[in-house]
């Protein structure tokens, strides 16, 4: 099989191969899918909310409120979040 990648996950996949020397191509891209599939089994496909493309807006309420239950789940992102107290904490 044969595939063509975009610019950018031409650029993923020099990264991955600059840490992993020993690593073929298609050893690097192999160990990806299956860490995906493996982290997607995990998860279980009932655990994920549906999509919200055509829904009604009462579905669409609904979806929301189903996907709100894991927003606790996300961690937050230390560096790139921002608050008032953080942007003024040098200005007197």
């Amino acid at each position: 099989m044969e595939i063509t990648l975009t610019p950018h996950a031409e650029e993923l996949l020099r990264s991955a191969l600059a840490r992993h020397p020993g690593q073929s191509p298609a050893e690097v891209l192999e160990q990806a899918l299956a860490e995906s599939v493996k982290r997607e089994s995990a998860v279980g496909a009932s655990s994920r909310p549906p999509k919200p493309r055509g829904l009604t807006p009462e579905e669409f309420n609904n979806w929301l409120e189903s996907f709100s239950r894991f927003s606790e789940k996300i961690p937050p992102m230390t560096g790139e979040t921002f608050s008032r107290e953080t942007i003024y904490q040098d200005h007197d």
